[in-house]
């Protein structure tokens, strides 16, 4: 979507939809007059109606002459639990709602408030403006007509123009968008069907992004440089699979950035592109939404997008771990002993808690590569689902400071993180009699004792483990988020957290 800006008299503006946003209680805004005394008070006669109501679009339908807005939506917004701006980003969403019923190509929204408000405008038309539909063919006009009569699929607006003006608000608009974009960009790479992207094509998109940024370098590990490393536990969940896995890196260098290697932030994430179980088969009800087991590693990957492209000044290392998790006849097994890559020896449970396996070895890893802050973003534990839902995610740590900016990152983004302890009580559950650890500790307490298993890599390193399997999969439209399936949940978080994280 092509962002521009604009001071135009409202009544002479060229757009299909203009939006404004009505506080709860509040008058017409005076940059309305003009427009409202060329609809003969048609907006004033509206608010007066009592129909723009908070959270709910009202639409004024303009119609004669051809210059101005061809659809005027007020949307009404009010207060919310998570504050005004998680408000207008939900009200962002339902402008792009209208557009959409209206298959409108051109957006302008009048600019709101402060420039924290425009950015959260713009994010919620971005995010709410998501489809996914990349696999229809092109639907047709009606029942009885032939391909040839076949009409273009509506993929959104093209344009989106803000009215307003000044350096700041350019900039703060500008952010919005790229941070909106990346989220969605994470979103397409979370829902594509597996056949449709493997651990290859994965590495290929962080290939091609680091190809298409300075300072932005990529490289990648196959199946015979994992196992040359020694990292065990990653090397037995993708030997079930005849794909093959990648160990993905992404390292942001900017010409800007003073802090060595060993203070540098790592972001890592799991990107298991289909999850079934492997021995310990998931039951075949809602299995198809597996697919969505990379979202952490996309969205980690979507992070890095974000963080190049607005500049961030500080180093980040991203690793991603990319496998299936399949049955074949070289799956390893329940009752399996697995050396992880810092010798730590795990007896594996069940192989569908293969997440923590990949995780702790990329843990191991990027602590080699050198870093002084890891933050791991995945889709873990159903556990996690049952106690936040799909509203937050879970920030599991030792509570100190990286807890806490991870959890202040998220309140100004949105996606809303959850904080939960790590206790030493939480990894007594994993002790077994054959080996130093055991990949599951039982459901008491499971999203906790995963992240004790993962605490145990990461050791001294400041840790937490986010745990997002409510947020980033969702099983129908929630919020701002404009449809189900993947959220990319976690993206705007993390870009915020590496510009504003010190140790």
């Amino acid at each position: 979507m092509d962002l521009t800006f604009a001071t135009t008299s409202l009544p002479q503006l060229d757009a299909d939809v203009l939006a404004v946003l009505i506080e709860d209680g509040a008058t017409l805004p005076d940059s309305l007059a003009d427009l409202d005394g060329h609809l003969g008070g048609a907006l004033t006669r509206e608010l007066a109606g009592g129909l723009v109501k908070p959270n709910a679009p009202s639409i004024v339908s303009v119609t004669g002459g051809a210059a101005g807005p061809r659809r005027i939506a007020l949307v009404g917004f009010g207060p919310e639990a998570d504050g005004r701006s998680d408000a207008i980003r939900v009200a962002g969403s339902r402008i792009a709602g209208v557009a959409r019923a209206s298959e409108s190509a051109s957006i302008a929204v009048v600019a709101p408030g402060s420039d924290e408000d425009a950015a959260a405008l713009v994010e919620g038309i971005v995010i709410g403006g998501f489809r996914t539909h990349h696999y229809r063919t092109s639907t047709v006009a009606s029942d009885e007509a032939s391909d040839d009569d076949a009409t273009p699929r509506y993929e959104g607006p093209t344009t989106l123009t803000v009215i307003g003006e000044g350096d700041s608000l350019e900039d703060a608009v500008r952010r919005a968008q790229i941070g909106a974009a990346a989220q969605n960009w994470a979103r397409d790479l979370s829902n594509a069907p597996a056949n449709h992207l493997m651990p290859v094509d994965l590495a290929a998109e962080a290939k091609a992004l680091a190809d298409a940024h300075d300072h932005l370098s990529f490289r990648e590990l196959h199946r015979d440089g994992i196992e040359a490393i020694g990292a065990g536990m990653f090397a037995a969940v993708a030997q079930g699979s005849a794909d093959e896995p990648r160990l993905i890196v992404l390292e942001w260098n900017p010409p800007t950035a003073t802090e060595p290697n060993d203070e540098r932030l790592a972001l890592v994430g799991k990107a298991v592109v289909f999850d079934t179980g492997g021995i310990s088969i998931k039951p075949s009800g809602g299995m198809e939404g597996m697919k969505l087991d990379k979202s952490g590693g996309c969205a980690i990957l979507g992070a890095m997008r974000a963080i190049a492209e607005l500049g961030v000044e500080r180093r980040v290392i991203a690793v991603v771990g990319a496998t299936t998790n399949m049955p074949d006849g070289n799956a390893y097994r329940p009752g399996d002993v697995v050396t992880a890559m810092d010798g730590t020896t795990v007896e594996i449970i069940s192989t569908d808690a293969e997440g923590r396996l990949v995780l702790g070895d990329l843990i191991t890893y990027v602590k080699g590569q050198g870093c002084g802050a890891i933050v791991e973003a995945s889709t873990l534990t159903g556990a996690m689902v049952v106690a936040l839902g799909h509203r937050y995610a879970g920030a599991v740590a030792r509570p100190g400071k990286l807890q806490d900016a991870v959890v202040a990152a998220g309140t100004r983004t949105g996606d809303l993180a959850w904080p939960l302890p790590i206790h030493d009580e939480y990894k007594a559950g994993l002790k077994t009699d054959c080996a130093d650890l055991k990949n599951s500790g039982g459901r008491d307490g499971g999203g906790l004792a995963a992240g004790a298993f993962l605490q145990h890599f990461a050791k001294d390193t400041p840790f937490v483990h986010l745990d997002v399997a409510g947020a980033a999969m969702l099983p129908k439209p929630r919020a701002f988020y404009g449809t189900k399936g993947a959220s990319g949940w976690g993206v705007r978080l993390l870009a915020d957290l590496a510009a504003s994280w010190r140790p």
